[in-house]
């Protein structure tokens, strides 16, 4: 494998317009159709891969931009504009796969963003795959199926802006029981933040998991992306 590019030049030329940066999902599964949602709601670019068109219906249905082959195929070059994005997340069922996709795709957007749900068997030690592969591990260690099992129960996503008078502190405060999933900084670039994050500066969005309650709830800022696992099937 090539080495790592913390921050590959083509990529940084691809930006450089104004652009937001996007962020390619890949998988369709309700967590990443999710996800999607509030990235979009948030005028975040995003495209959701999947080699399984049944996977990409919800997406769809969703009115996000989908694409049906492997992100890692030849015929992916040809019809994807990957210089759009900056970030790719891996959300398969396929830990196998994220793994192969982050680690074949984190030369060109450089390791610092390529991601991926934590492996289901990661403590097992004949399971474990080499650190230097794969992506950055996202969700707080929670597993595709920990994670679709959290949106089936009625949880779902929302997003938040952070203020010099609300800081996240003040949030934090308002909302004990919900989930720091990911942040946007200023400049709408998404990282997933670990357990030794620092605390977020203001402007900074949150987009967190919701647990299953009403939203009038919920303070009116973070019910943005509230919606989106709600009305629709596993």
């Amino acid at each position: 494998m090539p080495g790592f590019s913390a921050k590959p030049p083509a990529r940084v030329l691809g930006l450089a317009g104004g652009e937001a940066p996007g962020v390619l999902l890949v998988g369709g599964s309700r967590a990443s159709t999710a996800l999607g949602e509030v990235l979009k709601k948030a005028e975040v670019p995003v495209l959701i891969a999947d080699p399984n068109h049944q996977r990409l219906i919800r997406p769809r249905g969703a009115g996000l931009p989908t694409y049906y082959g492997d992100i890692l195929a030849e015929a992916a070059e040809n019809s994807v504009e990957f210089l759009t994005y900056r970030t790719v997340v891996a959300m398969t069922d396929n830990d196998a796969y994220n793994t192969l996709v982050t680690t074949d795709l984190a030369p060109e957007f450089g390791r610092d963003s390529v991601w991926q749900l934590e492996r289901a068997r990661e403590g097992e030690a004949r399971h474990a795959v080499r650190t230097q592969l794969g992506g950055q591990v996202i969700g707080g260690g929670r597993s595709h199926a920990a994670l679709e099992e959290m949106l089936a129960a009625g949880w779902s996503f929302g997003i938040s802006r952070l203020t010099g008078e609300f800081g996240y502190g003040q949030w934090r405060e308002k909302n004990p029981e919900a989930v720091v999933f990911a942040r946007l900084s200023k400049g709408g670039v998404l990282t997933f933040p670990g357990s030794e994050a620092k605390e977020p500066p203001a402007g900074t969005r949150l987009i967190t998991l919701w647990p299953p309650q009403s939203q009038e709830d919920r303070a009116p800022e973070a019910v943005a992306g509230a919606a989106a696992a709600a009305g629709k099937g596993a």
